[in-house]
């Protein structure tokens, strides 16, 4: 059986001061409720990138990392489609 858990290095600034570099995150995969400010684990270029849910248009979200001066988020590439969401950040 998978487990519904994931653990991600933070990878980059994008997500400081909630998330520093080095830092571990675990996502709960075995989610489909997502809300803006939530912090989420998605696909993107054949890598996993951990940003923050601006907001929610029916199968679209637009995501932002933490620090803006240094994200590679929504505002260079887009929303994301809901189907490209691994999980949810639930700890730390």
């Amino acid at each position: 059986m998978r487990s519904p858990f994931k653990i991600f290095k933070i990878q980059g600034h994008s997500m400081e001061p909630a998330l520093p570099a080095g830092s571990f995150v675990l996502v709960y995969t075995w989610t489909k409720n997502f809300k803006p400010r939530d912090i989420i684990a998605f696909n993107y270029d054949d890598k996993i990138l951990i940003k923050r849910i601006k907001n929610i248009n029916q199968n679209n979200i637009t995501v932002t990392g933490d620090n803006i001066k240094d994200s590679l988020d929504s505002i260079r590439f887009g929303d994301i489609n809901i189907e490209k969401i691994v999980g949810k950040v639930i700890a730390h």
